[in-house]
């Protein structure tokens, strides 16, 4: 059974883009009949899973959503790209060329482009996060976040396997380190049985 259908309504600026319908409940957040962001082909959203495409989204061209991603507010995919796992496309955000994104949260105005690669780490189970202005050309995986207007070039890869933050914001490069119990050793008193 399909999950959304393609309706009449056309985006207003692009006649090729059309509403998305929900034809049944998709996760916890989008209920049968309601109205998602705008697809060129049905080729644009998996007809499975949890993925959607929400408000004045669009996926067009040859992007595709799929997995539990959402693509959400004004954000865009584009051109060959892929958006899937449980990856978050939000804001004005735009993934185009044949950027993939299969883990993180991108929002603000950032851009991922050309032959980008954005995932998870499976050990930490932490992924990207590009906000602000950033643009992202390289691959980044784990818990990495990009932010004003960071800019990540080809053929850059950044593989953060650690709980610590590596935040690229404007030129500059950052580790916050993660929250770590604190370690404490208490001195006991050794009482021997001769001592008095």
């Amino acid at each position: 059974m399909k999950k959304y259908e393609i309706t009449d309504i056309a985006h207003p600026d692009n006649p090729k883009l059309h509403r998305i319908r929900a034809l049944t409940d998709v996760g916890t957040d989008v209920h049968k009949g309601d109205l998602g962001g705008f697809v060129e082909t049905e080729d644009n959203l998996d007809q499975e899973g949890f993925a959607w495409i929400g408000k004045d989204a669009i996926a067009c061209e040859d992007s595709y959503i799929g997995g539990d991603a959402i693509l959400a507010d004004s954000a865009v995919a584009r051109d060959s790209a892929y958006v899937g796992n449980n990856a978050v496309i939000a804001d004005h955000a735009v993934v185009q060329d044949n950027a993939i994104v299969c883990g993180g949260y991108i929002s603000g105005n950032s851009c991922i482009c050309g032959s980008a690669i954005l995932n998870s780490d499976e050990q930490t189970r932490c992924a990207p996060m590009i906000g602000g202005n950033a643009r992202v050309y390289g691959e980044l995986t784990g818990n990495v976040v990009c932010q004003g207007g960071a800019v990540v070039l080809p053929g850059v890869k950044l593989y953060n396997t650690t709980a610590d933050c590596f935040v690229l914001k404007d030129d500059t490069v950052s580790v916050v380190p993660a929250q770590r119990p604190e370690v404490t050793t208490s001195k006991e008193t050794k009482h021997h049985e001769n001592e008095r």
